[in-house]
């Protein structure tokens, strides 16, 4: 059996726009063994039975230990402040809460840890939405998984669920213009993301990873 196969996938902020795509491209053949946590059932899922659905409010952490028994852990979990409410909020989402599932899942033997970040993410940044998710990205390098691998991606293309007026006329005014943009801050479809964790995945390549522009789009 492939090594593939053999894996453990455990996916967080399974109905956003990465996590999504990710669970629609994946098949039998990929992965054999793929659990998806959520605050809500995924409809569109119901003929993958491969894909184990848990769905948790994340109210209690300790109840999610179970379902983080995994191989790689795959954190594609982040809101916005204007959705989170306040500052303070969105830090408890995208920082606290990523944080401590990461933890957990450590502690339960799981070997490969792969964040969804942002582009420009530093800890030292001016912006705070920034500086939380650099933030992070140094709380996980602590943590000390065998493989650590983190996406920066720039404006993300796709069809959301929720509507984020300001991404929507981001992405019409920079879309037509993409080729005149720098690779690290072109924006990029998250069926691209999603081969990018497939592949990750499957490569198997120990220590800390930080892709961003160029290498996100090449597969």
């Amino acid at each position: 059996m492939p090594s593939n196969l053999k894996h453990k996938i455990t996916l967080i902020g399974s109905s956003g726009l990465i996590g999504t795509n990710f669970l629609e491209q994946i098949g039998p053949d990929d992965f054999q063994n793929v659990k998806a946590i959520t605050r809500r059932k995924i409809l569109n899922l119901e003929n993958k039975d491969f894909i184990k659905q848990s769905v948790h409010d994340f109210s209690d952490l300790e109840k999610m230990r179970q379902d983080l028994k995994t191989d790689v852990l795959v954190s594609a979990l982040g809101t916005t402040i204007k959705k989170a409410g306040s500052k303070n909020e969105f830090t408890k989402i995208d920082h606290d809460l990523t944080l401590k599932i990461s933890k957990i899942a450590k502690e339960e033997g799981c070997r490969t840890m792969i964040l969804i970040s942002s582009i420009g993410a530093s800890c030292e940044s001016n912006i705070f939405y920034s500086k939380v998710k650099g933030l992070l990205e140094v709380s996980l390098k602590e943590i000390g998984f065998e493989e650590l691998h983190i996406l920066r991606p720039s404006l993300l293309l796709g069809k959301r669920t929720e509507t984020r007026p300001a991404e929507y006329i981001s992405k019409h005014l920079i879309g037509h213009l993409s080729f005149l943009i720098p690779w690290k801050y072109k924006p990029i479809h998250a069926s691209i993301i999603a081969k990018k964790i497939k592949f990750i995945i499957m490569e198997e390549k120990s220590g800390i990873h930080i892709w961003e522009g160029r290498k996100l789009f090449n597969i």
